[in-house]
């Protein structure tokens, strides 16, 4: 029990160390170190609907999430003081030296070159999860070839397509979106639909 949770504090410090541009940006990094711990993308994919409605930051949320998963309450607590370690330690060194570095060219150059790898690392998460919940999970590239459609889960891709919608469009508010979006999964479910 020791070794495993010493093996999520060490995982998931490494993501909190190199994890520049937020929760969202660490997700792919989550994902593969998850993997080692025996998470599925379908638990994941769980993980992301949980962060919707649990406070608390999704890098923190993940680690916890990952940590019972795999070791129970003190898996939890060694991912969770795991992935938050680094961030107290950086942001005690970034603080002491920003105001003096922060017009230096190579400062400049390092942030302009992590903003970007933030928003692929947002995106490959974005996709790897998509694909755990609106995709068929044993179909193969063979099967998806033969037949594209056959492969889509489409209640929970109408639900993606009606939120994204009315979130971009009509500014409605997320938390209000991912809370109808749970009552209607669960109406259709208690009714035999899904």
């Amino acid at each position: 029990m020791l070794l495993e949770c010493l093996k999520l504090f060490w995982a998931f410090f490494k993501i909190g160390i190199a994890g520049f541009g937020g929760g969202y940006a660490m997700l792919s990094m989550i994902v593969q170190e998850s993997e080692h711990f025996h998470v599925t993308l379908s638990q994941f994919a769980d993980l992301n609907a949980l962060d919707m409605i649990v406070p608390g930051p999704i890098a923190i949320n993940a680690a916890t999430y990952v940590g019972y998963l795999d070791g129970g309450f003190w898996g939890a607590l060694a991912a969770t003081v795991g992935v938050t370690v680094p961030s107290f330690l950086l942001i005690t060194l970034v603080m002491r030296f920003i105001t003096r570095y922060r017009e230096n060219k190579l400062t400049t150059g390092i942030l302009l070159g992590v903003k970007p790898a933030a928003v692929g690392l947002i995106a490959a998460a974005s996709v790897t999860i998509a694909v755990a919940v609106a995709i068929v999970p044993e179909l193969t590239w063979r099967a998806f070839f033969e037949n594209p459609l056959a492969g889509v889960l489409w209640f929970p891709l109408a639900v993606f397509a009606a939120v994204a919608f009315l979130n971009i469009r009509f500014k409605w508010n997320p938390i209000l979106l991912t809370l109808a979006a749970g009552v209607v999964g669960a109406a259709l479910s208690w009714v035999g639909v899904l």
